[in-house]
């Protein structure tokens, strides 16, 4: 009877146990998870302030924060740019499952008017020396999308030199070039024709 009443114990502390480590773990990853998502939103919103000309808002971008459906993308959040209450751009945050290796995650600043104001690549899984010339770091190739908009070129001119586009390739990631240069099409699609609405309502916010 005592052996018996000995194991339920320690049955009964291993559980214990058991159930304290759990919530520890459940615990640091949530704590975790918070801080990574933390530090991708702040590591999006530095990127922000490359592509958004000097005095063209005045606000806190992470208080017009909002997630919106693009058809064709994984995930896509919007931050709305104003200058006195007057909203002047669109930053969208989008994730395209097509890049050679996997996800690839960008940042699309677009104006008022629909013009690509910058670009830039926050996190892929391209091959270091080849696919990751993408990057604004390894290349300037994102360039080239500055100061374009859906009809220039026209949208059907919106795809990588070899595939018939009008915009250059990268020559050791063809299948990157083109999932990049269809993701901004998208958001410009997008813009084209949900922006006055995108607009109107963050102004009215």
């Amino acid at each position: 009877m005592k052996e018996s009443n000995t194991l339920a114990l320690a049955l009964a502390v291993f559980a214990g146990l058991g159930l304290v480590a759990a919530l520890l773990l459940a615990g640091l990853n949530a704590l975790t998870e918070e801080r990574i998502t933390d530090e991708r939103r702040d590591h999006a919103l530095r990127a922000v302030s490359a592509m958004l000309p000097a005095g063209s808002y005045d606000n806190d971008l992470l208080d017009t924060e909002a997630p919106i459906e693009i058809r064709g993308l994984e995930e896509a959040t919007t931050y709305t740019a104003r200058l006195s209450g007057n909203a002047t751009a669109l930053v969208f945050d989008i994730v395209t499952a097509n890049g050679y290796s996997g996800d690839i995650r960008l940042l699309v600043a677009v104006s008022a008017e629909g013009v690509v104001l910058g670009s830039r690549i926050l996190e892929h899984r391209e091959t270091p020396g080849l696919g990751d010339r993408i990057e604004r770091d390894k290349s300037d190739w994102l360039a080239q999308f500055d100061g374009r908009s859906l009809g220039r070129p026209p949208a059907e001119e919106w795809a990588p030199d070899r595939r018939g586009g009008a915009f250059d390739t990268v020559t050791s990631a063809t299948i990157s070039s083109a999932a990049v240069v269809d993701a901004i099409k998208r958001v410009l699609l997008t813009f084209e024709s949900r922006g006055d609405v995108l607009l109107r309502e963050t102004q009215a916010k």
